[in-house]
C-alpha cells in the first residue's frame, strides 16, 4: 500500500476535474488528481463535439446573459437552482476567454476577429464558441497542458472506492491501483468529485465505458445527498451501426433534418417552431414515437438527412464525424444515416451550494456529478460551460478551505480493509461474470427506466435492480491477471452502477408527473402545483431514503404559479 498527503484531492480527470485542479493550484493549494485511466484518455469531455454556451463580448444584438438565463430555466422546466444558474451565465464568458488565453483555439470567422458561434435546442441566439467537432478535446488538451506546468500530482489507473470522512468532513479517499493491485490511501483537506455521469446504466450510451456513476455512489456513501436523479437525457442522434459504434454520437442536431421511413420531416408534428432545434427530451420522445408507430427504419431508428448541405460543408464543420462516415461506408451527401436516441447526460447529481460544496464539509462535486443548473432537461452547449464554472468555483473554494484546515489523521488500516474486501473477488471460481451482471442491469434500465416510464415498469425495474444488487457478491473473474484487468475494474464499477440505478429508478417512481426528460405515461402532464420541488435522496443505515426540497424560483417563475 502507498499513501500520499495533499491539500485538494480531485477524483476524475475530465474537463470539470482538470478545471478544478487548475483553479485550486492557481490559489496556492497542493493538488492531486486521481483517475481510472490516464489524462486525456477517458471521460466524456474529450468526446464532446459541441460548443460552450456563454454570452460574452461576441454576443449578437438583443442577446444577453438574462436571455441565456431565461432560455435555460424554460428548457429545464423551472426546476433549475437559479442561484447556481446565475453563476453559470455570469462566469462562463470570462472562463471561455481565459481558456483561450492559456492556449485553447476557438473557431473564428473569415475576418479572424469574431468567434464562429453555434445555436442548438432551446437557445434563442447563436452564442456558443466552438472548434469544429472537437471542442471538448480542445478544452481538455489546454487544461491538461496547464496542469503539466504546475505542481499537480496525477495518479493514473487508480479507482477510488471510498471517500473518507470524519465528523462530517471529507478527509481523503482510498482506492486500488489497477496496475499493481495495491491499496492507495490519499489524505486531503478537501475532496472534489468529478467522476462524470452514469451513461453505462443503459444499453445505448454516448458515454465511454469508464462513466459508471462512481461519483454519485461515493457521495451517497460519504453522507452527501443526491437530487433530481430521475432526469436522464437521451441524445437523439446515436449510431445504430456498426456494433462497435452503437450509441456514440452520430451527428449534430444543427446540421440535420430528421425524417421517418415515409420521408416526412416529422418534427413538424411535435415542435413546428423549433423543429430539430427543439429540446433534446422532445426530440428523443418524438423519435421513439415514430418508431413505435411503425415509421422507423429497419434497425429501429429514424433517419438523419445531411444531403441538403452544399458540398464540403459537413467535412468542414464536423471533420471527425465526416471521417467516421467514410470509414463505415456512409456518403452523407447522398445517404441517409439511421440513428436512435442514446443515453447522454444525467441532469441530477450531488446537491451542492453556490461553491459546489455538498452537505459534507470539504466534499465538492462538479460537472455532471453535481445537480442544480440544468433542472429537468439540459440545453445543448451548457454542459461544457458548467464544467468550467463549477470546476473553477469548487477549485477556488476547496483551496481556500484547505488553507484553513489541519490535515486529519487517517489510519492506514482503512486501505488494508478495502484491499482485503476487493481481494475476495479474485478468490471466487464460479458465480456471475461482471459483464453479464452489467448487461442485465443495462437491459433492465433501458426497458423499465428509459424514455417512457410508468409506475408498473419502475417498480419492476427496482425489483430487478435489487436482485442484481444481491448478485454483486457472486461476481467472479475468468481472467486472473492482476495488472489492468478489465473484468476486475468492471466488477468494482458495478457496485457504483447498481447504487446509481436504484437512485434513478426510485426518484422516477416518486415523481408522479411528466417534466423535461422525465416522462410518465401514467402521469403525462406537468404538475406545477405539486411538483415544483426536488426529489432528494440520502443514505440512512445503508438504505436510500427520500425527502423533498422546494425549487429556487427567486428570479424567474412560471406564469401559472404567479
Amino acid at each position: 500500500m502507498y499513501n500520499y498527503d495533499t491539500d485538494v484531492l480531485v477524483i476524475g480527470g475530465g474537463g470539470a476535474g482538470t478545471m478544478a485542479a487548475y483553479e485550486a493550484s492557481k490559489h496556492g493549494a497542493k493538488v492531486a488528481l486521481v483517475l481510472k485511466n490516464s489524462l486525456q484518455r477517458g471521460g466524456s469531455t474529450i468526446m464532446a463535439p459541441g460548443a460552450i454556451a456563454g454570452v460574452g463580448d461576441w454576443k449578437l444584438p438583443d442577446d444577453s446573459k438574462d436571455v441565456h438565463f431565461s432560455d435555460t430555466v424554460k428548457g429545464g422546466s423551472f426546476l433549475n437552482e437559479q442561484q447556481l444558474l446565475r453563476r453559470l451565465v455570469e462566469d462562463s464568458p470570462g472562463l471561455i476567454k481565459e481558456l483561450e488565453e492559456i492556449g485553447a483555439l476557438w473557431q473564428r470567422e473569415e475576418n479572424g476577429e469574431s468567434y464562429s458561434l453555434r445555436i442548438d435546442g432551446g437557445h434563442s441566439y447563436h452564442r456558443c464558441p466552438f472548434l469544429e467537432d472537437r471542442t471538448g478535446r480542445e478544452m481538455l488538451r489546454t487544461l491538461a497542458g496547464e496542469l503539466s506546468k504546475r505542481d499537480v500530482r496525477v495518479f493514473s489507473n487508480v479507482i477510488i472506492l471510498k471517500v473518507l470522512t470524519k465528523n462530517n468532513r471529507a478527509t481523503g479517499a482510498v482506492g486500488i491501483d489497477l496496475e499493481s493491485g495495491e491499496a492507495v490511501l490519499l489524505r486531503a483537506k478537501a475532496v472534489v468529485l468529478a467522476c462524470g455521469g452514469a451513461g453505462n446504466l443503459y444499453l445505448n450510451t454516448s458515454n465511454p465505458s469508464d462513466i459508471t456513476g462512481d461519483g454519485f455512489a461515493l457521495a451517497l456513501d460519504a453522507g452527501a445527498s443526491l437530487m433530481d436523479m430521475e432526469f436522464v437525457q437521451f441524445f437523439p442522434l446515436g449510431f445504430l451501426f456498426p456494433r462497435s459504434l452503437r450509441g456514440a454520437l452520430a451527428a449534430l442536431m444543427y446540421y440535420v433534418h430528421l425524417k421517418n421511413s415515409k420521408g416526412e420531416r416529422f418534427m413538424e408534428k411535435y415542435d413546428p417552431e423549433w423543429m430539430e432545434l427543439s429540446t433534446r427530451d422532445r426530440v428523443a420522445r418524438a423519435i421513439f414515437t415514430e418508431v413505435k408507430e411503425g415509421r422507423g427504419g429497419p434497425n429501429g431508428g429514424i433517419y438523419a438527412d445531411m444531403t441538403y448541405h452544399e458540398p464540403g460543408y459537413i467535412e468542414k464543420m464536423q471533420p471527425a464525424l465526416f471521417e467516421t462516415y467514410q470509414k463505415i461506408g456512409v456518403e452523407q451527401s447522398k445517404d441517409l444515416l439511421e440513428v436512435a436516441p442514446t443515453c447522454h447526460f444525467i441532469m441530477g447529481g450531488v446537491r451542492v451550494d453556490e461553491n459546489w460544496e455538498s452537505g459534507v464539509r470539504g466534499l465538492f462535486a462538479v460537472g455532471e456529478n453535481a445537480a442544480g443548473i440544468h433542472g429537468a432537461n439540459r440545453l445543448s452547449q451548457n454542459a461544457l460551460a458548467e464544467l468550467l464554472v463549477s470546476g473553477a468555483r469548487a477549485g477556488k473554494s476547496a483551496a481556500g478551505l484547505a488553507s484553513e484546515q489541519i490535515q486529519s489523521l487517517v489510519a492506514p488500516r482503512i486501505g488494508k480493509m478495502i484491499k482485503n474486501e476487493v481481494d475476495e473477488i479474485w478468490e471466487k471460481e464460479e458465480g456471475i461474470r461482471p459483464v453479464e451482471l452489467r448487461n442485465r442491469l443495462r437491459k433492465v434500465m433501458w426497458e423499465k427506466v428509459g424514455v417512457f416510464r410508468t409506475e408498473k415498469t419502475l417498480k419492476e425495474g427496482l425489483q430487478e435492480i435489487i436482485k442484481l444488487e444481491k448478485e454483486l457478491g457472486r461476481q467472479y473473474l475468468c481472467q486472473k491477471s492482476r495488472r489492468l484487468n478489465l473484468e476486475f475494474t468492471q466488477a468494482l464499477e458495478n457496485r457504483f452502477l447498481i447504487k446509481t440505478a436504484k437512485a434513478v429508478a426510485l426518484s422516477a417512481l416518486k415523481r408522479t408527473e411528466s417534466r423535461g426528460a422525465h416522462y410518465r405515461d401514467d402521469f403525462p402532464d406537468k404538475n406545477n402545483k405539486e411538483w415544483l420541488r426536488h426529489v432528494v435522496l440520502f443514505q440512512d443505515n445503508g438504505q436510500i431514503a427520500t425527502t423533498y426540497e422546494p425549487v429556487d424560483l427567486e428570479e424567474l417563475r412560471p406564469e401559472e404559479v404567479d
